[in-house]
C-alpha cells in the first residue's frame, strides 16, 4: 500500500512537470509579439463591436481612406473595447507598435506593452 502512495505521488508531480512544461511554452515571446503588431493596421471610424466575446476583437467601421466599411481584428484591441464609442477614430499604422484612439474631445495615446515593458 505504501508503493501505491509513493507512486501515485510521483505520478502527479509528473504530470505538474508536464503541466507546467506545456503552459511555459503556449506563453508568447515579446519578439514575436511585437513583430505581429507591427504587420497590424487599423485605420478606422469606429461603428461597434460584435455582440459576442472572442480572443480577437473585431471593430467594425469606416476605412478612414477608403470610405468602406472594413473590419479591424487583433487581439490587442480587445484590452480596449471599453474605451471605445460610436464615431470614435482608431489609428494604428503598420510599422509602428503604438496606436491612438480619437474622440470628439481626446486624444488617447496608447503605447505597446509585452511583460511590463513599454516599448516604442
Amino acid at each position: 500500500m505504501e508503493v501505491l502512495g509513493k507512486l501515485n505521488k510521483l505520478l502527479l508531480l509528473l504530470l505538474l512537470f508536464v503541466l507546467v512544461l506545456l503552459i511555459s511554452c503556449m506563453e508568447g515571446n515579446c519578439d514575436d509579439a511585437r513583430n505581429d503588431m507591427l504587420n497590424v493596421e487599423c485605420l478606422q471610424i469606429f461603428e461597434r463591436l460584435p455582440t459576442f466575446e472572442s480572443y480577437n476583437m473585431k471593430s467594425e467601421g469606416i476605412h478612414l481612406v477608403t470610405g468602406e466599411k472594413c473590419i479591424c481584428e487583433d487581439r490587442w484591441l480587445n484590452n480596449y473595447k471599453d474605451l471605445l464609442e460610436k464615431g470614435d477614430t482608431i489609428i494604428k499604422r503598420k510599422g509602428e507598435l503604438n496606436f491612438s484612439i480619437h474622440k470628439k474631445d481626446t486624444i488617447i495615446e496608447v503605447k505597446w506593452e509585452c511583460e511590463g515593458k513599454v516599448y516604442e
